[in-house]
Protein backbone atom coordinates (compact mmCIF):
# COMPACT_ATOMS: atom_id res chain seq x y z
CA UNK A 1 0.00 0.00 0.00
CA UNK A 2 1.10 3.71 -1.13
CA UNK A 3 1.77 6.16 2.27
CA UNK A 4 0.46 9.11 1.77
CA UNK A 5 2.97 11.76 1.92
CA UNK A 6 2.39 14.48 4.82
CA UNK A 7 0.51 17.89 3.76
CA UNK A 8 4.49 19.84 3.76
CA UNK A 9 5.97 16.92 1.35
CA UNK A 10 3.40 17.01 -0.69
CA UNK A 11 4.52 18.85 -4.85
CA UNK A 12 7.82 17.77 -5.90
CA UNK A 13 9.41 20.03 -8.94
CA UNK A 14 12.39 18.72 -10.56
CA UNK A 15 14.70 20.41 -13.15
CA UNK A 16 16.98 18.46 -15.39
CA UNK A 17 20.38 19.32 -16.93
CA UNK A 18 22.68 18.05 -18.65
CA UNK A 19 22.47 14.64 -21.44
CA UNK A 20 20.33 11.82 -22.05
CA UNK A 21 21.33 9.62 -18.98
CA UNK A 22 20.09 12.94 -16.37
CA UNK A 23 16.85 12.81 -18.88
CA UNK A 24 16.27 8.80 -17.85
CA UNK A 25 17.08 9.28 -14.39
CA UNK A 26 15.39 12.21 -13.95
CA UNK A 27 12.40 9.89 -14.80
CA UNK A 28 13.42 7.44 -12.22
CA UNK A 29 13.08 9.18 -9.27
CA UNK A 30 10.23 10.97 -10.33
CA UNK A 31 8.18 7.39 -10.54
CA UNK A 32 9.95 6.49 -7.44
CA UNK A 33 8.60 9.61 -5.90
CA UNK A 34 5.28 9.19 -7.41
CA UNK A 35 5.02 5.42 -6.01
CA UNK A 36 5.85 6.85 -2.17
CA UNK A 37 3.38 9.54 -2.29
CA UNK A 38 4.98 12.48 -3.73
CA UNK A 39 3.48 14.46 -6.29
CA UNK A 40 5.58 16.20 -9.58
CA UNK A 41 4.74 19.56 -10.48
CA UNK A 42 5.66 21.67 -13.34
CA UNK A 43 5.11 24.61 -11.19
CA UNK A 44 7.68 25.65 -9.01
CA UNK A 45 6.14 28.02 -7.17
CA UNK A 46 3.82 25.29 -5.28
CA UNK A 47 6.15 22.88 -4.73
CA UNK A 48 7.16 22.00 -1.31
CA UNK A 49 10.83 19.98 -2.62
CA UNK A 50 12.78 21.53 -5.66
CA UNK A 51 15.78 18.94 -6.75
CA UNK A 52 17.97 19.76 -9.74
CA UNK A 53 20.01 16.55 -11.44
CA UNK A 54 23.21 18.20 -12.62
CA UNK A 55 25.68 18.29 -15.25
CA UNK A 56 29.55 18.60 -14.10
CA UNK A 57 31.17 18.56 -17.86
CA UNK A 58 31.14 22.15 -18.07
CA UNK A 59 31.53 25.22 -15.71
CA UNK A 60 28.47 27.00 -17.48
CA UNK A 61 26.17 23.85 -16.40
CA UNK A 62 27.49 23.79 -12.88
CA UNK A 63 27.22 27.67 -12.49
CA UNK A 64 23.59 27.90 -13.53
CA UNK A 65 22.99 25.53 -10.87
CA UNK A 66 24.74 26.98 -7.59
CA UNK A 67 23.12 30.45 -9.22
CA UNK A 68 19.64 28.33 -8.68
CA UNK A 69 20.32 27.43 -5.67
CA UNK A 70 21.65 31.17 -4.34
CA UNK A 71 17.61 32.35 -5.19
CA UNK A 72 16.11 30.03 -3.35
CA UNK A 73 17.01 30.73 0.12
CA UNK A 74 14.54 33.28 0.58
CA UNK A 75 12.14 30.35 -0.64
CA UNK A 76 13.27 28.19 1.53
CA UNK A 77 12.52 30.26 4.42
CA UNK A 78 9.36 30.84 3.69
CA UNK A 79 7.65 27.56 4.65
CA UNK A 80 9.05 25.39 7.57
CA UNK A 81 9.55 21.83 6.05
CA UNK A 82 10.75 22.90 2.19
CA UNK A 83 13.48 20.61 0.71
CA UNK A 84 15.86 22.05 -1.64
CA UNK A 85 18.30 19.10 -3.11
CA UNK A 86 20.91 18.20 -5.61
CA UNK A 87 21.47 15.23 -7.66
CA UNK A 88 23.67 13.57 -10.50
CA UNK A 89 27.55 14.50 -11.46
CA UNK A 90 27.73 17.48 -9.31
CA UNK A 91 26.61 15.63 -6.03
CA UNK A 92 29.69 13.11 -6.52
CA UNK A 93 32.18 15.79 -8.06
CA UNK A 94 31.85 18.24 -4.90
CA UNK A 95 29.82 16.27 -2.14
CA UNK A 96 29.93 17.63 0.92
CA UNK A 97 31.47 21.00 -0.75
CA UNK A 98 27.55 21.63 -2.23
CA UNK A 99 26.78 22.22 1.64
CA UNK A 100 29.69 24.46 1.94
CA UNK A 101 28.94 27.00 -0.67
CA UNK A 102 25.27 26.61 -0.65
CA UNK A 103 24.18 25.66 3.07
CA UNK A 104 20.18 26.01 2.34
CA UNK A 105 20.95 22.90 0.61
CA UNK A 106 19.44 20.05 2.62
CA UNK A 107 20.43 16.48 0.26
CA UNK A 108 23.29 15.64 -2.07
CA UNK A 109 22.38 12.62 -3.81
CA UNK A 110 24.98 10.72 -6.50
CA UNK A 111 23.44 8.92 -9.51
CA UNK A 112 23.72 5.10 -7.62
CA UNK A 113 21.53 6.26 -4.78
CA UNK A 114 18.56 7.61 -6.12
CA UNK A 115 16.65 4.68 -4.63
CA UNK A 116 16.94 6.73 -1.22
CA UNK A 117 15.79 9.71 -2.12
CA UNK A 118 12.14 9.07 -0.86
CA UNK A 119 13.20 8.28 2.27
CA UNK A 120 15.97 10.59 2.40
CA UNK A 121 13.54 13.90 1.66
CA UNK A 122 11.09 12.86 4.54
CA UNK A 123 14.22 12.89 6.75
CA UNK A 124 15.47 16.05 5.56
CA UNK A 125 11.84 17.79 6.04
CA UNK A 126 11.48 16.57 9.35
CA UNK A 127 14.69 16.92 10.86
CA UNK A 128 16.30 19.65 8.74
CA UNK A 129 19.49 17.35 8.81
CA UNK A 130 21.05 17.59 5.79
CA UNK A 131 22.70 14.03 3.83
CA UNK A 132 25.75 13.57 1.32
CA UNK A 133 24.92 9.94 -0.59
CA UNK A 134 27.52 9.86 -3.34
CA UNK A 135 28.65 6.20 -2.97
CA UNK A 136 29.08 4.12 -6.38
CA UNK A 137 27.34 0.96 -6.44
CA UNK A 138 28.36 -0.61 -9.69
CA UNK A 139 24.92 -3.48 -9.49
CA UNK A 140 22.63 -0.12 -9.88
CA UNK A 141 20.78 0.91 -13.50
CA UNK A 142 17.69 3.07 -13.54
CA UNK A 143 14.50 1.49 -15.16
CA UNK A 144 11.77 2.99 -17.27
CA UNK A 145 8.41 2.96 -15.50
CA UNK A 146 6.77 1.75 -19.01
CA UNK A 147 3.27 3.18 -17.63
CA UNK A 148 4.75 7.19 -16.44
CA UNK A 149 7.57 7.74 -20.18
CA UNK A 150 7.87 11.08 -20.85
CA UNK A 151 6.64 10.11 -24.99
CA UNK A 152 5.19 6.45 -24.96
CA UNK A 153 6.41 5.60 -28.23
CA UNK A 154 10.35 6.27 -26.91
CA UNK A 155 12.66 5.44 -24.51
CA UNK A 156 16.05 5.69 -22.76
CA UNK A 157 17.73 2.50 -21.93
CA UNK A 158 21.30 2.70 -20.00
CA UNK A 159 23.00 -0.34 -20.97
CA UNK A 160 26.10 0.72 -19.16
CA UNK A 161 27.80 3.89 -17.28
CA UNK A 162 31.15 5.16 -15.80
CA UNK A 163 34.18 4.87 -18.45
CA UNK A 164 37.85 3.97 -18.01
CA UNK A 165 39.16 6.24 -20.90
CA UNK A 166 40.45 9.29 -18.22
CA UNK A 167 40.90 11.86 -20.91
CA UNK A 168 42.37 14.28 -18.90
CA UNK A 169 39.71 17.12 -19.25
CA UNK A 170 36.78 15.02 -18.30
CA UNK A 171 35.21 14.48 -14.91
CA UNK A 172 32.85 11.02 -15.70
CA UNK A 173 35.43 8.93 -14.01
CA UNK A 174 34.80 10.35 -11.38
CA UNK A 175 30.88 11.50 -11.16
CA UNK A 176 30.08 8.20 -13.08
CA UNK A 177 32.74 5.76 -11.94
CA UNK A 178 34.50 3.25 -13.83
CA UNK A 179 33.09 1.41 -16.36
CA UNK A 180 30.47 -0.78 -15.72
CA UNK A 181 28.19 -2.67 -18.42
CA UNK A 182 24.44 -4.01 -17.32
CA UNK A 183 23.57 -7.57 -17.81
CA UNK A 184 22.33 -8.44 -21.43
CA UNK A 185 19.65 -10.02 -20.13
CA UNK A 186 18.11 -6.96 -17.89
CA UNK A 187 18.31 -5.20 -20.72
CA UNK A 188 16.53 -7.08 -23.10
CA UNK A 189 14.25 -8.02 -20.71
CA UNK A 190 13.56 -3.73 -20.27
CA UNK A 191 13.24 -3.22 -24.18
CA UNK A 192 10.51 -6.41 -24.41
CA UNK A 193 8.51 -4.66 -21.39
CA UNK A 194 8.54 -1.06 -23.04
CA UNK A 195 8.15 -2.21 -27.20
CA UNK A 196 4.73 -4.13 -25.02
CA UNK A 197 4.14 -0.60 -24.00
CA UNK A 198 4.28 0.82 -27.31
CA UNK A 199 7.40 2.06 -27.48
CA UNK A 200 8.73 1.94 -30.90
CA UNK A 201 12.31 3.48 -30.80
CA UNK A 202 14.95 3.37 -27.78
CA UNK A 203 18.32 5.24 -27.02
CA UNK A 204 20.67 3.01 -25.92
CA UNK A 205 23.00 5.16 -23.35
CA UNK A 206 26.41 4.95 -21.91
CA UNK A 207 29.54 6.82 -21.38
CA UNK A 208 31.31 4.70 -24.03
CA UNK A 209 28.46 2.58 -25.81
CA UNK A 210 31.12 0.73 -27.61
CA UNK A 211 33.09 -0.77 -24.91
CA UNK A 212 30.06 -2.59 -23.35
CA UNK A 213 30.19 -6.36 -22.56
CA UNK A 214 33.68 -6.13 -20.27
CA UNK A 215 33.76 -8.52 -17.64
CA UNK A 216 29.65 -10.19 -18.70
CA UNK A 217 28.74 -13.18 -19.66
CA UNK A 218 25.53 -14.53 -21.34
CA UNK A 219 24.30 -17.42 -22.77
CA UNK A 220 27.67 -18.94 -22.07
CA UNK A 221 29.59 -15.93 -23.86
CA UNK A 222 30.96 -12.74 -23.47
CA UNK A 223 28.45 -10.22 -25.46
CA UNK A 224 29.78 -6.88 -27.13
CA UNK A 225 27.89 -3.59 -28.47
CA UNK A 226 27.51 -4.77 -31.85
CA UNK A 227 26.02 -8.58 -30.36
CA UNK A 228 23.51 -6.59 -28.23
CA UNK A 229 22.28 -4.43 -31.32
CA UNK A 230 21.60 -7.89 -33.14
CA UNK A 231 19.79 -8.91 -30.12
CA UNK A 232 17.75 -5.69 -29.92
CA UNK A 233 17.30 -5.77 -33.63
CA UNK A 234 15.08 -9.18 -32.94
CA UNK A 235 12.62 -7.33 -30.16
CA UNK A 236 9.22 -7.40 -31.62
CA UNK A 237 7.93 -3.99 -31.94
CA UNK A 238 11.33 -1.77 -31.56
CA UNK A 239 11.72 -0.18 -35.28
CA UNK A 240 14.39 2.21 -34.41
CA UNK A 241 17.44 1.96 -32.21
CA UNK A 242 20.01 4.81 -31.36
CA UNK A 243 23.02 4.71 -29.14
CA UNK A 244 25.67 6.91 -27.62
CA UNK A 245 28.26 8.30 -26.65
CA UNK A 246 30.70 6.16 -28.60
CA UNK A 247 34.47 6.31 -28.52
CA UNK A 248 36.80 6.16 -31.93
CA UNK A 249 39.22 3.78 -30.34
CA UNK A 250 36.57 1.33 -29.81
CA UNK A 251 35.03 1.83 -32.95
CA UNK A 252 35.55 -1.89 -34.31
CA UNK A 253 34.48 -3.08 -37.74
CA UNK A 254 31.76 -5.65 -36.60
CA UNK A 255 29.60 -2.79 -35.51
CA UNK A 256 30.47 -1.01 -38.29
CA UNK A 257 28.57 -4.04 -40.47
CA UNK A 258 25.94 -4.23 -37.48
CA UNK A 259 25.06 -1.06 -38.51
CA UNK A 260 24.94 -1.96 -42.00
CA UNK A 261 22.74 -4.84 -41.84
CA UNK A 262 20.27 -4.62 -38.64
CA UNK A 263 17.38 -2.95 -40.18
CA UNK A 264 16.40 -1.19 -36.98
CA UNK A 265 19.45 0.38 -36.10
CA UNK A 266 19.29 4.03 -37.40
CA UNK A 267 21.84 5.22 -39.51
CA UNK A 268 22.94 8.07 -37.04
CA UNK A 269 26.23 7.98 -35.66
CA UNK A 270 27.71 10.50 -32.87
CA UNK A 271 31.45 10.11 -33.16
CA UNK A 272 33.03 12.82 -30.71
CA UNK A 273 36.77 13.77 -32.52
CA UNK A 274 37.00 16.62 -29.79
CA UNK A 275 40.27 18.29 -31.75
CA UNK A 276 41.90 18.03 -35.08
CA UNK A 277 45.49 18.33 -34.07
CA UNK A 278 47.47 15.11 -32.80
CA UNK A 279 49.44 17.02 -30.32
CA UNK A 280 46.55 18.14 -28.46
CA UNK A 281 44.43 14.80 -29.12
CA UNK A 282 47.54 13.32 -26.98
CA UNK A 283 47.30 16.21 -24.08
CA UNK A 284 43.94 15.46 -23.69
CA UNK A 285 45.22 11.93 -23.52
CA UNK A 286 42.65 10.43 -26.47
CA UNK A 287 44.78 7.61 -27.57
CA UNK A 288 44.30 8.02 -31.13
CA UNK A 289 45.44 10.53 -34.15
CA UNK A 290 43.40 12.39 -36.70
CA UNK A 291 44.52 9.37 -38.87
CA UNK A 292 42.86 6.59 -37.22
CA UNK A 293 39.84 8.89 -36.59
CA UNK A 294 39.81 9.34 -40.63
CA UNK A 295 40.21 6.04 -40.96
CA UNK A 296 36.96 5.22 -39.06
CA UNK A 297 34.83 7.81 -40.27
CA UNK A 298 35.86 6.15 -44.02
CA UNK A 299 35.23 2.76 -42.18
CA UNK A 300 31.28 4.00 -41.84
CA UNK A 301 30.33 5.77 -44.84
CA UNK A 302 31.21 3.35 -46.97
CA UNK A 303 29.00 0.69 -45.25
CA UNK A 304 26.47 2.48 -44.10
CA UNK A 305 24.27 4.29 -47.08
CA UNK A 306 22.78 7.52 -45.70
CA UNK A 307 24.50 8.14 -42.30
CA UNK A 308 24.25 11.02 -40.07
CA UNK A 309 27.52 12.07 -38.72
CA UNK A 310 27.95 14.18 -35.62
CA UNK A 311 30.70 14.67 -33.59
CA UNK A 312 32.00 16.80 -30.35
CA UNK A 313 34.56 19.70 -30.94
CA UNK A 314 36.61 22.02 -27.99
CA UNK A 315 38.28 25.20 -29.14
CA UNK A 316 41.08 26.24 -26.40
CA UNK A 317 42.42 23.21 -25.04
CA UNK A 318 45.43 24.21 -23.14
CA UNK A 319 48.15 24.30 -25.07
CA UNK A 320 46.14 25.03 -28.58
CA UNK A 321 48.14 27.38 -30.97
CA UNK A 322 46.37 28.77 -33.95
CA UNK A 323 48.50 25.97 -35.65
CA UNK A 324 46.58 23.01 -33.85
CA UNK A 325 42.97 24.78 -34.35
CA UNK A 326 44.01 24.73 -38.11
CA UNK A 327 44.09 21.26 -37.85
CA UNK A 328 40.36 21.28 -36.48
CA UNK A 329 39.24 23.21 -39.05
CA UNK A 330 40.71 21.01 -41.94
CA UNK A 331 39.66 18.02 -40.07
CA UNK A 332 36.02 19.76 -40.44
CA UNK A 333 36.49 20.51 -44.33
CA UNK A 334 37.45 16.92 -44.72
CA UNK A 335 34.51 14.99 -42.83
CA UNK A 336 31.47 17.46 -43.23
CA UNK A 337 29.07 16.74 -40.17
CA UNK A 338 26.06 16.94 -40.56
CA UNK A 339 26.01 18.58 -37.42
CA UNK A 340 28.86 19.63 -34.68
CA UNK A 341 28.22 20.24 -30.65
CA UNK A 342 31.26 22.56 -29.95
CA UNK A 343 32.67 23.56 -26.61
CA UNK A 344 34.99 26.40 -25.06
CA UNK A 345 37.33 24.21 -22.97
CA UNK A 346 36.52 25.11 -19.19
CA UNK A 347 38.52 23.51 -16.86
CA UNK A 348 36.92 20.76 -14.53
CA UNK A 349 37.36 20.01 -10.68
CA UNK A 350 40.38 17.81 -9.92
CA UNK A 351 41.12 16.61 -13.63
CA UNK A 352 44.65 17.01 -15.15
CA UNK A 353 44.00 19.16 -18.01
CA UNK A 354 43.17 21.84 -15.54
CA UNK A 355 46.91 22.07 -13.95
CA UNK A 356 48.03 22.25 -17.58
CA UNK A 357 49.88 25.30 -18.11
CA UNK A 358 49.48 27.36 -21.24
CA UNK A 359 45.61 28.07 -20.76
CA UNK A 360 44.14 29.98 -23.40
CA UNK A 361 42.77 33.25 -23.35
CA UNK A 362 38.73 33.55 -23.15
CA UNK A 363 38.72 36.19 -25.90
CA UNK A 364 40.76 33.82 -28.04
CA UNK A 365 38.53 30.84 -27.48
CA UNK A 366 35.74 33.07 -28.24
CA UNK A 367 36.77 34.16 -31.39
CA UNK A 368 37.81 30.10 -32.21
CA UNK A 369 34.69 29.05 -31.19
CA UNK A 370 33.06 31.89 -34.14
CA UNK A 371 34.87 30.77 -37.10
CA UNK A 372 34.71 26.96 -36.15
CA UNK A 373 30.79 27.56 -35.84
CA UNK A 374 30.48 29.23 -39.04
CA UNK A 375 31.99 26.69 -40.95
CA UNK A 376 30.18 23.86 -39.27
CA UNK A 377 27.21 25.61 -39.89
CA UNK A 378 27.52 25.88 -43.70
CA UNK A 379 28.17 22.39 -43.82
CA UNK A 380 24.99 21.84 -41.64
CA UNK A 381 23.02 24.18 -44.15
CA UNK A 382 24.51 22.09 -47.14
CA UNK A 383 23.46 18.56 -45.64
CA UNK A 384 20.34 19.77 -45.07
CA UNK A 385 19.74 21.72 -48.27
CA UNK A 386 20.63 18.37 -50.00
CA UNK A 387 17.55 16.96 -48.64
CA UNK A 388 14.96 18.57 -50.56
CA UNK A 389 13.10 17.05 -52.97
CA UNK A 390 13.40 13.84 -50.88
CA UNK A 391 10.85 11.51 -49.17
CA UNK A 392 11.68 10.94 -45.50
CA UNK A 393 9.97 8.79 -42.69
CA UNK A 394 9.39 10.79 -39.82
CA UNK A 395 8.35 9.43 -36.77
CA UNK A 396 6.11 12.15 -35.08
CA UNK A 397 7.34 13.94 -31.79
CA UNK A 398 4.08 16.56 -31.53
CA UNK A 399 3.20 20.41 -32.29
CA UNK A 400 5.85 22.15 -33.69
CA UNK A 401 6.59 25.26 -31.12
CA UNK A 402 7.36 27.80 -33.79
CA UNK A 403 5.52 26.71 -36.49
CA UNK A 404 1.72 27.09 -36.59
CA UNK A 405 -0.52 24.58 -37.60
CA UNK A 406 2.13 22.26 -38.07
CA UNK A 407 3.78 19.25 -36.22
CA UNK A 408 7.81 17.73 -35.90
CA UNK A 409 9.66 14.32 -35.36
CA UNK A 410 12.68 12.46 -36.62
CA UNK A 411 13.83 10.94 -39.50
CA UNK A 412 16.11 8.04 -39.19
CA UNK A 413 19.15 10.03 -39.85
CA UNK A 414 17.58 12.31 -36.93
CA UNK A 415 17.15 15.22 -38.59
CA UNK A 416 14.46 17.54 -37.14
CA UNK A 417 11.40 17.75 -39.95
CA UNK A 418 8.24 20.03 -39.14
CA UNK A 419 4.98 19.60 -41.70
CA UNK A 420 1.41 20.21 -42.05
CA UNK A 421 -1.41 18.07 -43.71
CA UNK A 422 -3.52 17.30 -40.90
CA UNK A 423 -3.57 16.98 -36.73
CA UNK A 424 -1.15 13.97 -36.17
CA UNK A 425 -0.21 12.05 -32.98
CA UNK A 426 3.12 11.25 -31.12
CA UNK A 427 4.38 8.09 -32.27
CA UNK A 428 3.23 7.78 -35.76
CA UNK A 429 5.10 7.47 -38.76
CA UNK A 430 4.60 10.15 -41.19
CA UNK A 431 5.99 10.05 -45.15
CA UNK A 432 6.73 13.61 -45.59
CA UNK A 433 7.79 15.41 -48.81
CA UNK A 434 10.81 17.84 -47.95
CA UNK A 435 10.04 21.15 -49.84
CA UNK A 436 12.61 23.48 -48.14
CA UNK A 437 15.34 23.30 -45.10
CA UNK A 438 17.45 25.57 -43.18
CA UNK A 439 20.49 24.61 -41.01
CA UNK A 440 19.34 21.68 -38.38
CA UNK A 441 15.37 21.33 -39.71
CA UNK A 442 14.11 20.15 -43.09
CA UNK A 443 10.12 21.56 -43.76
CA UNK A 444 7.71 19.55 -45.52
CA UNK A 445 4.07 18.11 -46.56
CA UNK A 446 2.59 14.92 -44.70
CA UNK A 447 1.95 12.48 -47.53
CA UNK A 448 1.13 9.19 -45.70
CA UNK A 449 0.82 7.73 -42.28
CA UNK A 450 1.18 4.61 -39.89
CA UNK A 451 -0.01 4.21 -36.15
CA UNK A 452 2.37 3.52 -34.17
CA UNK A 453 1.56 0.42 -31.98
CA UNK A 454 -0.79 1.33 -28.96
CA UNK A 455 -1.95 -0.42 -25.85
Amino acid sequence: METEAPPAMKKVFLETLGCQSNVLESDHVVGMLRRDGFLPTLDESEADVILFNTCSIRSHAEDKVFSRLGRLSDWKRQREGRVIGVLGCMATSYKERILERAPQVDLVVGPDQYPKVPHALREAAGTGVSQVLADFDPAYFPENDPAHLSQPHRAFLEIMKGCDKFCTFCVVPFTRGREVSRPAEDILTEARALAKAGVVEVMLLGQNVNSYGLGLKSRGKTPTFPWLLRELGTVEGIRRIRFMTSHPLDLSDELVEVMAEVPAVCESFHLPVQCGSDAILKRMGRKYDVRHYLERVEKLRSRVRDLFLTTDLIVGFPGETEEDFAGTLRLLEQVRYDAVYSFKYSPRLGTPAARMLGQVLEEVKDERLARLNGLAWRHAAGASEARVGKVEEVLVEGPADRTPDAFFGKTRQNRTVVFGGRNFSAGEFVQVKVESSKVANLYGTALATEKAKTI
